[in-house]
């Protein structure tokens, strides 16, 4: 009997360290299903928040990568640079589109169809390099891009909510093979 406590002890424990790994991808899921209805009903107002959103996905995304890192015996100093590259690059990308000069080119609705596009392009990107649970996150956002751009809203937000139930579900209990 002590014996079946103590394996149900060891799976309560391996479910919550999964959880807790899984933590910082669920908040940016939960976030980002978020950021895409308001990109989708207010996309004027949705900007300056997902600006304060893709550092966060970045920081997921070194953090989400490290250990990658820390197995191929890259040097730390070398993977921060090229992280700061990575996601530097896309910052700078995002600032450029909205300088002033060049901003009446777009609409507010292509504003917030470009920035799900290109944050899904950059953490997908990210992830094939490092992490497969930000490659698939990069995934969910390219199409939840489509979604914003074809589907009605009711049926965008329940699509977009059920990927991303099956997206968390993926990389809270799916282990990786590495």
């Amino acid at each position: 009997m002590s014996e079946d406590a103590s394996t149900t002890t060891a799976g309560n424990q391996s479910m919550f360290i999964k959880l807790l790994w899984g933590l910082p991808y669920i908040a940016i899921y939960a976030i980002a299903i978020w950021l895409i209805a308001l990109t989708n009903s207010n996309p004027t107002a949705a900007y300056p928040k997902w600006e304060w959103f893709i550092p966060l996905v970045a920081l997921v995304s070194v953090i989400g990568g490290w250990k990658s890192m820390d197995r191929a015996g890259n040097n730390f100093l070398v993977y921060l640079f090229k992280q700061a590259l990575h996601w530097g690059a896309l910052l700078f990308v995002l600032y450029m589109l909205f300088l002033p000069d060049v901003e009446h080119f777009l609409s507010a609705d292509s504003h917030g169809f470009v920035v799900v596009f290109l944050l899904g392009l950059t953490a997908l990107l990210s992830g094939i390099y490092l992490d497969w649970k930000m490659a698939l996150f990069g995934l969910f956002l390219i199409g939840s891009g489509v979604g914003i751009a074809y589907l009605e809203d009711n049926a965008m937000i329940i699509t977009i909510l059920g990927v991303g139930l099956f997206a968390i579900l993926l990389t809270v209990f799916v282990r990786s093979h590495k």
